[in-house]
């Protein structure tokens, strides 16, 4: 089965470089703009978003013909004292400091949905979740495995791979970015 991992649109938060976890703020005028400038498939029948504003408002104009499935479990992390603060205004601070060098993914509750659509046979899964979300899936599933950072990416940009159930279970090889939808 094929995954499609989509980031959604810029935020005003994510334009002033802001972490924003469980802020559900909409998308900015830019970010709806690229979002549509990234393209859109209309042949998609399900997407699998967060709880959160900016990843619906996303999928809306990606698969605009696309059921939208919201899953907690891929829900950005919460950023704790960090949230809505830019890294810039917390250089100094070395609570901050300590954090970035010692996370390197968060924990969503579970990954079922995507286990649930290779048992059912799916031909494809699209997701338009979070930066941190993309990474954490890519960091635990993706093969060869990398580090949690080196898997970033901007808004409205993506990755594709091939899942398959490994001897440890869940699996994603032949990845690859995806800078538009189609490509």
């Amino acid at each position: 089965m094929k995954v499609y991992l989509f980031r959604h649109g810029q935020t005003p938060g994510n334009a002033a470089h802001r972490y924003l976890g469980i802020t559900d703020e909409p998308l900015s005028e830019l970010g709806m703009e690229t979002a549509r400038m990234t393209g859109s498939d209309l042949t998609v029948g399900e997407v699998l978003v967060s709880p959160l504003k900016r990843t619906q408002m996303t999928a809306a104009i990606l698969f605009p013909n696309a059921k939208q499935r919201v899953c907690d479990s891929f829900r950005e992390m919460d950023f704790g004292d960090f949230e809505g603060r830019s890294a810039q205004e917390m250089e100094n601070d070395a609570d901050f400091r300590y954090w970035v060098e010692k996370t390197q993914c968060m924990e969503p509750d579970d990954f079922d949905a995507v286990e649930k659509a290779l048992a059912a046979g799916k031909e494809s899964l699209y997701l338009v979740v979070h930066g941190g979300v993309i990474m954490t899936v890519l960091y635990r599933f993706g093969r060869p495995q990398a580090p949690f950072y080196d898997w970033p990416l901007d808004n409205c940009q993506g990755y594709c791979g091939q899942v398959v159930m490994g001897p440890d279970g869940l699996e994603l090889h032949q990845i690859r970015h995806l800078p538009h939808v189609g490509s």
